[in-house]
């Protein structure tokens, strides 16, 4: 594809650290279904020797806040973040052998709170490889539900049921397991087309369904 040489329209200097990691941002919010009033950032040691002047800090807080990676309005986003009333702080961490471009975000608002962990892994593209401690391999690049379900036999088959009697069609799945004593799974459904509410409340009201959180399509060039 014409994106994958070369590479999407950001707002400069690097689509590695500028773009991938707005995307990265975007991917938070949506899951957290808002903007975080706290947010902290917290960097692996390779990229946050370079995060200030590549741009980074500036297109994680506008990610988080929905600005897109070819908005002017990237630039000004810390000013932004303080106007809205956002705290946020960069911290370094050697993450050992995850990606060089890898970064946590942990997001507050009073008691809700959502940690994820992705890397921009270039041409502004992402993998998001885990969130609230559950291991994902997730590109970003279709619209996809994320289900915290109960770990007991059919509950899958509830969760693809329900989404196939909608006439969607199912891209990819992916099930992660944390431990056999929580008995709690993280699904995350990718699909070929965006969905509407509804099917989004029919899965919530599954009783194998603890939360579902949404991912919206976060390829800008779609």
């Amino acid at each position: 594809m014409l994106l994958d040489i070369i590479g999407p329209a950001i707002v400069g200097p690097s689509s590695s650290h500028t773009a991938g990691m707005a995307r990265l941002g975007r991917a938070f919010r949506s899951l957290f279904s808002g903007v975080p009033s706290e947010v902290r950032f917290t960097l692996n040691s390779p990229l946050f020797a370079t995060f200030r002047g590549h741009g980074t800090d500036r297109a994680l807080i506008g990610g988080i806040m929905g600005i897109k990676e070819a908005d002017p309005k990237l630039r000004e986003s810390f000013r932004i973040a303080k106007e809205k009333g956002i705290y946020f702080t960069f911290e370094e961490e050697d993450m050992g052998d995850l990606h060089p471009n890898t970064v946590r975000i942990n997001g507050s608002t009073g008691e809700l709170f959502l940690s994820m962990t992705g890397a921009s892994i270039g041409g502004g593209s992402i993998r998001i490889t885990s969130i609230n401690d559950f291991d994902t391999d997730v590109s970003g690049k279709y619209p996809s539900f994320v289900i915290l379900n109960s770990d007991i036999p059919g509950a899958l088959s509830q969760i693809v049921g329900e989404i196939s009697s909608s006439n969607m069609n199912i891209s990819n799945l992916f099930l992660s397991r944390v431990d056999p004593f929580r008995k709690e799974a993280l699904c995350v459904v990718e699909l070929d087309n965006e969905p509407d509410e509804s099917l989004l409340s029919a899965v919530k009201r599954l009783q194998v369904v603890k939360k579902v959180s949404y991912l919206e399509r976060l390829d800008s060039s779609i």
